[in-house]
Parts: C-alpha cells; structure tokens; sequence
C-alpha cells in the first residue's frame, strides 16, 4: 500500500478492526485520572468496598506505597507525592487493576479488542463511581505498547512498517557501522481535548525507553501509542457516568488504532496472523 493509498492520517477515523492472533502487545493500559477524593483520603473502607466488589473478576490484592511520576513530553520526568496504591490482580494474572486516590488504572497482557477492553474499563469506574461517587475525571487515556523482536521480524521491518515510522531502520550504512539504537517521538493535537503521543524506535537488548515497560534480552522496535483526553477546566471536566467514560474510552482507542494502521503494512498483518 503506498501513501496515495493510504491517504492522509486522520482523514477519518478507522473503525473496522483486524485481528492479529499473534499481536505483538507487550502491553494495554487504560486509566481514569481525578482529583484526590476526601472519601479515600479519609480511611481505607472506600477502597475495601471497591476490592470487594471486584473479588471475583480480581481476586489476588497488593497493597503498598507508590510513587507517581509524570511524563511530560520533552520535559525531564517528575516525582509527585507517594500516595496508598491497591493494585487487583486477575486469576491468570495477566490483567491488573491499580487504584490510587487520583488514579485508576486498568493493564492487560491479554488484549481481546477494544470493545472488551473499553467495556471493562467502564465497568470498573461504575465500580468506583458506586463506592466513591467520583464526580468527574480529569483525564482518560487508553495505551499500546507493540513491540517486534526476533531476526527474523527484525530483519524484515522495511516491509513491515511504512517509512515514516523507521527512522534510520533501513539507511543504508558503511564501513561496518550498525544502528544501535534510535527513538522518535511526536504529540498529535485534534480539535477539541484529544491528545496522541506517538513514540517509536529501535531498542538494543535491555534496552526500554520509559521505567514503566520491562526490557527484554534482545533488539526490539517499538511503537507506542498513548492516546488520551485531558480536561484541566474542572467546569468541563468529564462526567463520572459511565456513558462518557465508555464513549471517551472508546474514542482514544480508535484514534490509537487508526495511526496504528497507517503505520503498519498488509505484510505487517499477515505476519501477525490478521486475514484484512
């Protein structure tokens, strides 16, 4: 598919997904961010009563001390203040639950689409709305870390992802120099609240470009894709129903997924097991 094909990004939003069996998701993370609440602020029987009711979908629990640190792009990184953390974990453990008196926080291993993502999203702010009566939120975000590694896959990213996601991947190089290692990143703006930050590279083994994401032991390229809706007048701030948690969920994952597709190539569908 060449650029004319592809036409401009953002030209409409794409809907339609494709399944990847073999998606290369290290991760999924979707969070709800609000002002610090006097009903945790106050004692534990809050977040009890939000654990309890999620039990049954969650029913491992850590509790402990977490120190917040805020990313702003090309800003160094930030400690905020240590803050009480409950942090659910499923019975197969690929999925977590983190809430903190500012944050809940949904990751997953186990990406089944965005539909089921979204939805239990949702229903865990319905949760949280039920035990805390959260009046609003002050950001929502939906992200995804796609990460290739192996020869093989490697070797075959000029025909994987299209060229304005490379970089130098692919330049051609002499006299024995090898990439070791490049990272771009550009923050997309739309009309409205919405915000993607788009980060993507070639990683050398160990190699990770946030604290939040483990390394692996071997070269990797990444594309992350942090889409989000931010709301700093609290006079307009999103509403804690949740219908516009979902529908806001929901609109970050497409616009996520819409650069994810114009990223990647029908080569790159293939050969994670999508029939586009």
């Amino acid at each position: 598919m060449d650029r004319t094909e592809r036409g401009a990004l953002f030209e409409s939003v794409l809907v339609d997904d494709v399944p990847l069996p073999d998606a290369p998701l290290a991760r999924v993370i979707g969070q709800l961010r609000f002002g610090t609440l006097s009903v945790l602020a106050s004692g534990d029987d809050a977040a009890q009563a939000f654990v309890k009711e999620l039990s049954e979908s969650y029913p491992f629990i850590e509790q402990g001390l977490e120190q917040t640190l805020l990313f702003t792009p090309g800003q160094p990184v930030q400690q905020a203040e240590v803050g009480k953390v409950w942090r659910l974990r499923s019975a197969d453990r690929q999925s977590v639950v983190a809430l903190t008196n500012g944050a809940l926080t949904l990751e997953t291993a186990t990406y089944q689409g965005r539909t089921s993502f979204c939805g239990e999203l949702t229903r865990l702010a319905e949760v949280l709305q039920a035990v805390t009566r959260v009046p609003a939120y002050n950001r929502v975000a939906v992200r995804y870390t796609n990460r290739l590694t192996g020869a093989e896959t490697l070797g075959q990213l000029t025909s994987l992802v299209h060229p304005e996601f490379l970089g130098l991947v692919g330049a051609p190089l002499g006299n024995g120099t090898q990439l070791s290692y490049t990272l771009s990143q550009s923050l997309l703006s739309f009309p409205g609240v919405a915000k993607l930050l788009v980060q993507f590279g070639l990683l050398p083994e160990n190699g990770t470009f946030e604290p939040t994401l483990p390394a692996v032991a071997e070269p990797s390229w990444v594309l992350d894709l942090d889409s989000y809706e931010e709301f700093p007048d609290p006079r307009q701030a999103l509403p804690g129903d949740a219908d516009a948690v979902s529908k806001a969920a929901v609109a970050c994952a497409e616009r996520a997924h819409t650069l994810f597709r114009w990223a990647v190539t029908q080569e790159f569908l293939a050969h994670f097991g999508g029939q586009p």
